[in-house]
């Protein structure tokens, strides 16, 4: 039986009452909680999809102590994952995604977790696609340690990240897409806001060993600042071992445009929803350069309440 208190965090998300949404809730405190569809199966914290029709699945990190999930997506399947995380205080989540031949995987993950850590590896065989969106949003410190390994041909990883950091914390992301194979592609597209006395890192690193002709690897990192008290750093990082690929990367952090929050005063905002509108425009790229409609929708709705 689901908690009434758990049901009520994650009502904006999903009704999980509702006969057609699929989910598994995974909490250090209680047993396993699931509704799944045919063809996927939970055992021993493996999460299986031999699915051969599309699929939308749920997937909530309840946390009081450290969680661990294997994901394994069988060959050629095709799922819409939506992942909201409550971590609590301290709690650390080691996750796992494995996805065999031609497996296409369409991940948006929400983070409502107080001060806590992340580390998952994603790990991609021949013509496998995975689209990850995070959106970083909590209201306190936070690490996330994002690593791609694209181990076989033509695989594809594309990463969208959207983060706010606020009043005093701290937060860290690490992004890497490794190329193992050749003809694999990768791209990352992370955004940033830091205000009040903040702290914001971003690394972005993108690898392609030596051998893997035909490969491109490309990266964004973004972050802009509000306030002199705060820090930014967006740290790009190329490491390339042959010669027939595509590379490229791009970072900047800069300061908010003063003239943007005085003209927007001028037409009747407060300054905290003048400042709310910038950050939300700011952080709208992401949206914008994602291919998949479940992660548009779900990471504008993320962003709209930026602020509130």
């Amino acid at each position: 039986m689901i908690s009434e208190q758990l049901l009520t965090r994650i009502k904006p998300f999903i009704d999980l009452q509702q006969p057609q949404s699929y989910y598994l809730i995974l909490s250090s405190k209680t047993s396993s909680q699931m509704h799944l569809p045919q063809d996927v199966f939970y055992q021993e914290g493996v999460l299986t999809f031999k699915n051969k029709q599309p699929v939308t699945f749920y997937m909530i990190y309840d946390g009081q102590e450290d969680l661990h999930m294997d994901m394994h997506f069988q060959a050629y399947c095709q799922v819409d994952l939506i992942e909201i995380k409550l971590l609590s205080s301290q709690c650390h989540l080691y996750k796992t995604m494995r996805l065999d031949e031609g497996a296409t995987v369409h991940a948006f993950s929400e983070n409502l977790s107080q001060s806590s850590q992340s580390h998952e590896d994603v790990y991609l065989e021949a013509y496998a696609s995975c689209q990850c969106g995070y959106s970083e949003l909590s209201d306190d410190a936070f690490e996330g340690v994002y690593h791609f390994y694209l181990d076989g041909v033509e695989a594809s990883a594309k990463v969208r990240t959207a983060i706010l950091a606020k009043d005093i914390e701290s937060k860290h992301y690490e992004i890497l897409i490794q190329h193992n194979q050749p003809m694999t592609h990768g791209q990352m597209d992370n955004y940033g806001v830091v205000k009040d006395q903040a702290k914001l890192v971003i690394d972005g690193i993108g690898t392609i060993t030596k051998g893997q002709h035909g490969s491109a690897a490309h990266q964004t990192n973004k972050i802009m600042m509000f306030d002199e008290s705060c820090q930014a750093c967006a740290n790009p990082y190329l490491y390339i071992d042959d010669y027939d690929v595509q590379a490229s990367h791009a970072a900047a952090v800069g300061k908010m445009d003063e003239e943007h929050l005085y003209y927007l005063q001028s037409r009747g905002l407060s300054k905290k929803q003048a400042m709310q509108l910038i950050t939300y425009g700011y952080l709208m790229p992401v949206v914008e350069v994602i291919d998949n409609e479940m992660m548009k929708k779900h990471f504008e709705e993320s962003l709209s309440k930026v602020g509130a």
